[in-house]
């Protein structure tokens, strides 16, 4: 029988990467390990961002989620895409999310050379003097379900 510790299903001592009910996801595994909670401080760039997550696999579906707020800014959008191994290609994916506070959300499919994800204090290329606050940020695989701590936070 599996156990929920800290929102997180663990089996066995190992995660459990999806839970259903009735047929309905209700629990997917949190990707992002060691810093679901993270502030990126106010910098003159306009390209200042946090790497979250660096195993993308081709084809497969993605859910983002956070709670964002941004100091400095009177636009409440941040910025997340995904980049394969050169930051000198544009973006593969790159959408905008809402940073008010509340849930959150984006999905995507990662591309053949996507690797990895990352995200913005506030808007792509306009980041200067931002300072973006990020609680419960969570990447699963497949549809949107609860925040949950990383299994591997708990396990290690």
């Amino acid at each position: 029988m599996a156990d929920i510790t800290h929102g997180t299903w663990i089996k066995d001592g190992k995660a459990v990467d999806a839970v259903y009910q009735s047929g309905v996801k209700v629990y997917g595994r949190n990707l992002i390990t060691e810093g679901h909670d993270q502030i990126i401080s106010s910098e003159s760039s306009d390209y200042n961002y946090r790497v979250l997550y660096t195993k993308l696999v081709p084809g497969i579906k993605y859910n983002f989620q956070t709670i964002a707020t941004l100091t400095g800014s009177a636009d409440n959008l941040v910025t997340v895409s995904v980049y394969g191994s050169d930051f000198g290609v544009p973006a593969l994916v790159k959408t905008e999310i809402v940073a008010n506070g509340e849930v959150s959300s984006c999905q995507f499919t990662a591309p053949d050379n996507g690797e990895f994800v990352l995200i913005y204090a506030g808007k792509q290329g306009a980041t200067s003097g931002i300072e973006a606050n990020f609680k419960q940020i969570k990447l699963e695989i497949g549809d949107q379900t609860a925040f949950s701590i990383a299994p591997e936070d708990i396990l290690n």
